[in-house]
Parts: C-alpha cells; structure tokens; sequence
C-alpha cells in the first residue's frame, strides 16, 4: 500500500494532501528542482498563513511495497516496504481558495542565484600556494548568508594554478558552474537538501525497472553531447635568463577525441576550452581527456522511461528491457541502462507515477577519477542553524 509523510515547516500536513508534483534533475544550466504540494483545506486551517517563502521547509516521503533489489526479491512475499525521500526544500508560494492549498517550492539551488557579498581572491585567503578546487569552493560558500548548506563533495581536486577571483557581479551558482569546468564534476542538490558535487562517474544504487515500467522508451539524443574537445592553455614562461621570465611564442592546446564516435555521427566539436591555470601540453590534454569524459553523460539522454510504484534516486543507476522491432512481425529485445538525470514525479489518489531522463552515457564513461585523486568530504556552510 502507498503512503506518504508530507512536513511543510513544523506540520505535518499528510491527512489534507490531495496530489504531490515534483520535477528535479541534474543539469548545469542552475535550475532547481520544482515541487507543488495540493492540499485540501476542508478544515479551513489558518496555518498557511505561518509559512514565509523561503523561510518554510517542505519534505515529501512517500513509502511503497517494491521489488527493489535481489535482497527484497527474497525476503518474504519477494518485496519489501521502501521508503523514499522524494525531495526537501523551501516554500517559494502559497495560493489558496475555500477548497484547496497549492503549496510550491523549491530545492535549495535558488539560494545559490544569490550575489556573492564581497570579492573574492584565492591569492589572498591562500598566500603561500596555489589553492586547489575544493579549496576554493569552501572558501566562497562561507561568504553564503542565510541558512547552513550542507555540502557532499566527491570529485576531483585538481590545483588551480593561477587561482580565482570573484566579484559581487558573480552568483554562487556562477562560482559552481566555474569550478565544474575545472573538475569534470556535475553538482545538483539530492532529495534530502543537501549539495552534490560529484564525479559523474560516481553513481548510486541500481534498480531493476521491469516490473514497474509502462512504456519502455528507447527514444535518444545527442542533444549536449560532443565527441572531440581542444583545450588551449595560458602563455607558458621560460628563463632566458637569471632572473628574467619572457613569454613562448608557442601554442599550448591539446585535443581529446572519440574515434569510434565521429565514425558513427561524425565530428561534433565542443566549445574551445581556454584554460588559463594550464602551463603545458600534459596539463592541456589531462584537461581535454577529463572534459571529453564528461561530455559522455549527455549521450543518449534523452531516454525517457515511465514507471508506476517506484521513484529511484536521482544519479541512481536503473536498466529495463525494451523490444526493438526489426522487421515486420519480428522484434528483439535488449536492456537500456543508464544514470538518472531528472524526474517529473507524480502522487495522488491515482497513484504514483514517474517519468526519468536516463542517461545511458554515464555507463560508457572511462574510469578517470582513482581513490587518491578523489576528494570526499561532507560539511557544511552558512551563517543560520540548518
């Protein structure tokens, strides 16, 4: 049986709820998760009154009885009760009439359009060396006022030769967006509020869709993805001599491509990337090879399955079968799987529903990243209680 807890600030609202909506994803364009509670207002309660935008917390629970693993296949009955934390956020409005409470918010990436408060310089809070990534990404969200962030960082650290400067003119989803060029990671905020800045490689749990799935899409796009990247580096400097730096006349660049992929659908170049903290050709093509990676996530990602009674995680890793026709009368089946990148989630008395954008990309990623190049760490930022 499908239930649900649902809290918007101190409340628990669960017995009025008419429908939940929820839409998220991992992009990179800096657009926060939707979510849209409904609720019945037959009791006439005043308490929406008590819920300021942005200052209201919203958490959705919904539990269901699944097949969810090889472990709940073999407990008894084959299933097991699993509990989905489908998203947190903030209250952003309230509409409300003498038979309905429409409640929307948001995840917390709209606190990030925020301009950071003052200037920053790594060469200043970092004096005697060259920060690294997360280095910097700390130093700016302690500038963030207003409720504590709690940030998940597992990605790459490389050191940002050159530093980084940011002005007030600069949002702290700009800095998120500069210090992901840098690292090959992606960053998203997951269903219990917290910040994600990740590998992409680094996915979660894997679910098995076939018992859920209702239409077994196969459709794909290239749409964001790029096959051949050339990274061109800063003016190196040699000693001509004791004491007297003069600039090469050479070109620093390097380029990263995949063979097999532009014999399939041909060239399609990225963005010239101008990597100012690169010094040398290694450093350009280490560069080009993490960013060609990277581009891997937006191959095919637009598979778009739907599921009934199960809501996978964001950046979860899920397989289902689809049958291809061949011919006519004939058909043959294979197995998709991929990375989910977004959701559009639906909740009511009809039931639940789930559209995902899978991105099968993510499986063909080379494993670039070793355990002594990761940076892992949890903590978190801000200047209110969280």
């Amino acid at each position: 049986m499908i239930d649900h807890t649902v809290e918007i600030g101190s409340i628990d609202v669960s017995e009025e709820v008419i429908s939940i909506q929820v839409q998220d994803q991992i992009e990179t364009d800096s657009d926060p998760g939707k979510l849209t509670v409904t609720l019945a207002n037959r009791l006439k309660k005043s308490y929406a009154t008590t819920w300021p935008p942005q200052a209201t917390s919203m958490k959705i629970i919904i539990r269901n009885w699944v097949y969810h693993n090889e472990s709940h296949r073999a407990a008894a009955g084959g299933r097991a009760e699993v509990e989905y934390l489908v998203a947190y956020g903030h209250v952003t409005d309230i509409k409300r009439n003498h038979e309905e409470i429409v409640v929307t918010g948001e995840c917390d990436l709209g606190h990030l359009a925020d301009a950071i408060s003052q200037n920053y310089d790594s060469s200043v809070t970092h004096p005697d060396h060259a920060p690294t990534a997360s280095e910097v990404l700390i130093d700016v969200l302690n500038l963030h006022k207003g409720e504590k962030i709690w940030l998940n960082y597992f990605a790459r650290n490389p050191v940002l030769e050159g530093g980084k400067k940011y002005n007030s003119d600069d949002t702290f989803q700009d800095v998120l967006e500069d210090l992901r060029n840098d690292t090959g990671a992606f960053y998203y905020f997951s269903e219990d509020g917290v910040l994600q800045f990740r590998d992409p490689a680094a996915t979660g749990e894997e679910y098995n869709l076939d018992r859920y799935v209702t239409n077994p899409d196969e459709t794909s796009s290239i749409m964001g993805y790029r096959n051949r990247v050339t990274v061109i580096g800063a003016g190196s400097w040699s000693e001509r001599s004791p004491g007297v730096l003069t600039p090469r006349s050479e070109t620093i660049q390097a380029t990263a491509q995949d063979d097999e992929s532009i014999a399939d659908v041909g060239i399609l170049e990225a963005p010239v990337d101008r990597a100012t903290h690169c010094k040398t050709v290694d450093q350009c093509q280490a560069r080009a090879d993490m960013l060609l990676n990277f581009y891997k996530m937006f191959k095919d990602a637009l598979t778009k399955p739907k599921v009934a009674g199960i809501i996978p995680p964001l950046h979860s890793i899920v397989e289902y079968t689809v049958f291809v026709p061949i011919s006519e009368g004939d058909a043959v089946s294979g197995k998709i799987s991929g990375a989910v990148v977004a959701r559009n989630i639906s909740y009511s008395i009809d039931g639940l529903e789930a559209e995902l954008t899978v991105a099968p990309g993510i499986k063909d990623m080379e494993v670039y990243v070793g355990e002594a190049e990761i940076k892992a760490y949890t903590d978190y930022f801000g200047t209110e209680d969280y």
